[in-house]
Formats: structure tokens, C-alpha cells, sequence
């Protein structure tokens, strides 16, 4: 009898033991798809944020190239609104120019 009960408490920890194996591999197949699972989503959020962030530097350069062409075009009218309004006055300031050299000078 005690040889039948020892064989019998073999026979279970063979099978155990055989469980245990069997567990430990799939607990680290599954490691293993986790890890791959959570790879591809941080590759996925990283490549998702990359073209997110070159989408708004194209639309944050093409609101700057608006932006400066409409800097220079307000530069250019003020500038031709100077020029026009100070235009009358280059006769008069070369007229004292004139003058301001020759008294310097002499004739």
C-alpha cells in the first residue's frame, strides 16, 4: 500500500511539476506578446505624434509666411507713404545743401 501511495505522490508531482513548466512557458510567451503589443503601440503613438507635429510646423510656417508677407506689404505702403509725402521737400532740401556746401566751401 505505502508503495502504491508513493508512487501515486510521484506520479502527482511529475504532473506538477509538468503543469508548472507548462505554465511558466506560456507566463513568458505572454511576457513576450505584451512586450511586442506595447513595442508597436509606442512605435504607433510615436509615428502618430511625429506627423502631428510636422502637420502643425507646416501650418505654424505657413501662418509665419502670411504673416511676414503681410509685414513687408504694410512696410511697403508706409514706406510709399513717406516717400510721397516727402517728396515735395527735396527740392527744398537740396536748395539748403546747396547752400550749406557752397558756404563751407566757398564758390
Amino acid at each position: 500500500m505505502s508503495e502504491t501511495v508513493a508512487d501515486e505522490v510521484r506520479a502527482r508531482e511529475a504532473s506538477a511539476r509538468e503543469i508548472v513548466a507548462q505554465a511558466k512557458a506560456e507566463g513568458t510567451r505572454l511576457v513576450a506578446s505584451a512586450r511586442t503589443v506595447g513595442e508597436q503601440a509606442i512605435k504607433e503613438a510615436r509615428q502618430k505624434f511625429h506627423r502631428y507635429f510636422r502637420d502643425e510646423v507646416r501650418r505654424a510656417e505657413s501662418e509665419a509666411e502670411v504673416s511676414a508677407v503681410n509685414i513687408v506689404d504694410a512696410g511697403k505702403e508706409e514706406t510709399d507713404r513717406f516717400y510721397s509725402d516727402k517728396k515735395s521737400r527735396t527740392a527744398e532740401v537740396a536748395d539748403w545743401l546747396a547752400k550749406e556746401v557752397m558756404s563751407a566751401y566757398g564758390n
